[in-house]
């Protein structure tokens, strides 16, 4: 291991002395004991009477404790400078040690910590005077750190826990208590538990993502389940702490949002301030918005006398797009900028160019910060760039470039043997053949993998892996491939609700798992109704109740119920997630596994947080098992001969590429292996491109 500093290195560019600071300590960190350290730049930081208090570096150390450091020019009283660094130096103090204190793992008696915690304030010239707290140039930092060397390291249960507390990751919003009194430390329940624990803490690239400051446009991708939204949202909360005069806004997509985004600014917030966020100052605001609910779009137009489009009215004018057209029409006056001084939009995937345009001018200076999923599905292979997100110029280049771009690499919704899995089965890697492939070792780093042999060109032997880091390993310490991912044949479904049924009473009684956190998926869209009458039949013998979302499907239910299993389609499974998942009816996927239905089975695996078990009957259901044994063989790897052009469609630029009488041919076939969702994300995708060219947009400022 090597000693972190966060967000990086480079961010204490400006100041000559804590640059020196941080390289010294990097250089000496074996001499130090430091390689197993954080270093935290300008964070946490904290809001006290209208004063921020920040340490410049805190040092988070197995063998130090934590350590406070600041540096100056001169010694305390020497200038005014001087003094204030030191208050804010003492202020943070006080701060970081009241919120240690709270823990009691953390403490050792009442009001004493179980570490060290101190302050210095560190000045280069090596001639300045030394006293307490002062320590002065390279080799007496040097003689610092060698003298507060423990005996013993900080345990690594307390160390994580310190941590957690620090980098603001205990605030992430707790579930539900599992009671797992009676059960082995190895049961599900036990293991369930464990990995809440882990989900709940940062990883570096989600550290990076959030402490790092906005001077300008910013980009945050990842797959679903790598934490975009909580950074986002803690993102927000720092600038408002920093800047509490700032004009902020926090828009999404997805309306059931709000109170989500709201609450984690808020519990993020009060960790730096002892109040709640001004929010007339930081505005949490749908997209569109309304008279009954404010939006970004409703709140500019209002700002700038613009009338505001409904839905009705703008999609009046454009069917395919109103939400678009309404956003295209309100930043046609050129007056519509600089309501913010931030913007930080989420599920940017979603939104159409003019709305991001819009976004763009109303943050001043172009200080905005938008969060996405990268590869919605295995098919979406495409990553946004700034000019298909906003626009290009009068030389057709992208209108903006991005000051920062961070990729969140780590998928907290599965472990590492479903996600490959999933993406074996996806793609085809063992089927007859591969329906699809990424093209760079840039995009399967984007997916969190390594392209570790081979070249991606036709014909050569390719092994991706999948690292630890980028998956949680709660799970996956203590169990095996085959406990966590299984694939199972039947003859009949009777026998196969049987053998589901016995499982999942299993799981309850042996296990600890509560019902609600199992879920049932059914593969077979069209027999659903009749898969889910036997399981129930055959569930009925162990008194489980279910929660059957297509019992009515003209009425909203909640996907989890207390006290029962949820059964659901594919397509109500999307967005939902489950502990454990039952995937029944593959046969109804794998008598055709064509792109189309590998998407759907990819879909349906990863609803799996934790164990998946996938069934079937007959032929079908052993081809899909034949493919999930050649993935458990060459686990964490996927091995695969890169596709020949004439083995693969690579759905790229081809539909724009084509001549014109091909054109319906094309998308039929399209049409035959994707659903309709999927076709049309893709068509939609290539018109923005082609109208992008077409019509280059000029700078926005």
């Amino acid at each position: 291991m090597a000693l972190e500093i966060l967000p990086k290195q480079s961010a204490a560019r400006a100041e000559a002395g804590i640059r020196e600071l941080l390289q010294h300590l990097e250089d000496t960190q074996e001499e130090l004991r430091l390689t197993e350290a954080l270093a935290f730049y300008n964070f946490p930081l904290f809001r006290e009477d209208d004063q921020l208090l920040v340490a410049q570096v805190v040092l988070i150390s197995p063998l130090h404790g934590v350590v406070l450091i600041s540096a100056s020019d001169s010694a305390p009283g020497e200038s005014d400078e001087s003094s204030q660094v030191l208050d804010q130096l003492e202020g943070a103090f006080s701060q970081v040690f009241s919120r240690l204190v709270k823990y009691h793992r953390l403490r050792q008696g009442r009001a004493q910590l179980a570490f060290p915690l101190d302050a210095i304030l560190w000045i280069p010239e090596s001639n300045a005077a030394a006293t307490e707290p002062v320590i002065t140039g390279l080799s007496g930092l040097t003689d610092y750190f060698r003298s507060k060397v423990l005996g013993e390291p900080i345990s690594a249960d307390v160390f994580a826990e310190l941590t957690s507390v620090l980098d603001g990751s205990k605030a992430l919003i707790r579930p539900k208590d599992r009671n797992g009194t009676g059960f082995s430390a190895t049961s599900k329940v036990a293991l369930i538990n464990r990995l809440e624990d882990e989900i709940r803490r940062f990883d570096r690239d989600q550290r990076v993502a959030y402490m790092t400051d906005v001077f300008g446009t910013q980009r945050i991708r990842g797959l679903a389940g790598s934490g975009k939204t909580v950074v986002l949202a803690l993102k927000a909360a720092l600038t408002a702490i920093r800047e509490p005069e700032a004009r902020i806004a926090v828009t999404f997509y997805t309306k059931s949002l709000y109170q989500h985004i709201k609450q984690l600014i808020t519990r993020f917030y009060r960790l730096h301030e002892d109040k709640d966020p001004d929010w007339n100052k930081l505005q949490v605001l749908h997209a569109w918005g309304g008279a009954t609910a404010n939006g970004l779009y409703y709140t500019a137009a209002k700002s700038f006398g613009h009338p505001p489009l409904t839905f009705a009215a703008a999609a009046s004018r454009s069917r395919s797009q109103p939400f678009g057209f309404a956003c295209e029409e309100l930043i046609a006056n050129p007056a519509v900028a600089n309501l913010f001084d931030y913007v930080f939009v989420d599920e940017a995937q979603d939104f159409p160019q003019s709305f991001m345009r819009l976004a763009l001018r109303l943050a001043k200076e172009e200080r905005l910060v938008i969060a996405y999923d990268a590869f919605q599905t295995i098919f979406d292979v495409e990553t946004p760039t700034a000019g298909s997100l906003f626009g290009t110029d009068d030389e057709n280049e992208p209108s903006i470039s991005f000051d920062e771009d961070i990729i969140l690499h780590k998928c907290y919704r599965n472990p590492r043997e479903v996600i490959v899995s999933a993406h074996a089965i996806g793609f085809g890697i063992y089927g007859p053949r591969i329906v699809q492939m990424l093209e760079s070792k840039e995009h399967w780093d984007d997916l969190g993998y390594q392209v570790t042999s081979g070249e991606l060109t036709s014909g050569a032997s390719v092994r991706v892996d999948r690292p630890q880091e980028n998956s949680p390993s709660s799970i996956s310490q203590h169990q095996t491939f085959e406990q966590i991912v299984s694939g199972h044949s039947f003859k009949s479904l009777p026998e196969e609700a049987d053998w589901v049924a016995a499982q999942i009473a299993s799981d309850i009684r042996n296990e600890g798992v509560s019902p609600e956190d199992i879920l049932v998926i059914c593969a077979d869209d069209r027999n659903a109704q009749g898969y889910f009458s036997v399981l129930r039949q055959s569930l009925a013998p162990y008194s489980i109740s279910t929660n059957n979302l297509q019992d009515d499907s003209f009425s909203i239910r909640d996907f989890q119920s207390e006290g029962k299993v949820t059964l659901s389609t594919i397509y109500k499974a999307k967005g939902n997630e489950a502990y454990l998942v039952y995937l029944m009816g593959i046969d109804a996927l794998f008598h055709a596994p064509n792109p189309k239905n590998r998407n759907r089975a990819f879909t349906a695996m990863t609803r799996a947080k934790g164990w998946l078990r996938v069934s079937g009957m007959g032929v079908p259901a052993e081809k899909f098992c034949a493919e999930l044994r050649m993935a458990q063989a060459n686990f964490p790897s996927l091995v695969f001969e890169y596709p020949r052009p004439e083995e693969l469609f690579v759905m790229k630029r081809d539909l724009i590429q084509i001549a014109p009488e091909e054109v319906e041919e094309a998308i039929s076939r399209l049409a035959q292996d994707m659903a309709p969702e999927e076709l049309e994300h893709l068509l939609m995708k290539k018109l923005r491109e082609i109208r992008a060219k077409k019509k280059p947009k000029k700078k926005a400022r």
